[in-house]
């Protein structure tokens, strides 16, 4: 059965009170939201601490939320805005001051597994350019090629229309190209100058 399919299943489950439904969904989003929450928070304790309130929230007031169609990107969505409160309140630092709702996705070298056969080296570069890109391509890229993500979803999580989501994409991705083929031979430290 398509995941999208048994995740709405089981939330129409969970609206009847039924627990294990609710669970089954919680097994299978946790992992890719703690991912994207880390991502966001920069911090295992407050990622953690963020999805326990997500997933205690969307228990005490399934009633309130009624169906949902796209589970998986309702999820995200809320984690997202939930992640967005928390550097306002704690670390606004990570935030950019004139719009909030930009948040910076680091990649590391372990996020990158590109190939078995792929260097060490080949993926640090590839993180290096990656984090050199600007915030918000940085996420629409994390979401569109880690996560699996097409356009429509990720506008419907971040709220960009359709349009300003794939030029994102398109000029990351072409920003990516111009550093590594720039840098073809250069070590990861230069990569960042």
């Amino acid at each position: 059965m398509n995941n999208g399919i048994e995740l709405t299943k089981w939330w129409e489950q969970t609206l009847v009170g039924d627990v294990k439904s609710f669970s089954r969904i919680h097994d299978t989003l946790y992992s890719p939201l703690y991912f994207y929450l880390f991502k966001i928070v920069k911090d295992e304790d407050a990622a953690q601490d963020i999805l326990q309130d997500l997933f205690i929230k969307f228990w005490e007031r399934k009633e309130r939320f009624g169906p949902i169609n796209n589970v998986k990107y309702y999820f995200f969505k809320s984690a997202r805005s939930l992640a967005i409160n928390y550097l306002k309140a704690y670390r606004p630092e990570l935030l950019d001051l004139q719009n909030c709702k930009q948040i910076d996705v680091v990649f590391s070298a372990e996020d990158l597994l590109v190939s078995m056969e792929a260097g060490r080296e080949n993926r640090q570069i590839l993180a290096m350019a990656l984090n050199a890109l600007p915030k918000r391509q940085k996420e629409m890229i994390f979401l569109r090629y880690f996560d699996d993500w097409n356009y429509d979803q990720i506008a419907e999580v971040t709220g960009l229309q359709y349009q300003s989501v794939v030029n994102h994409v398109h000029r990351g991705i072409n920003q990516l190209r111009l550093k590594l083929t720039e840098n073809k031979r250069c070590t990861p430290t230069e990569l960042v100058a």
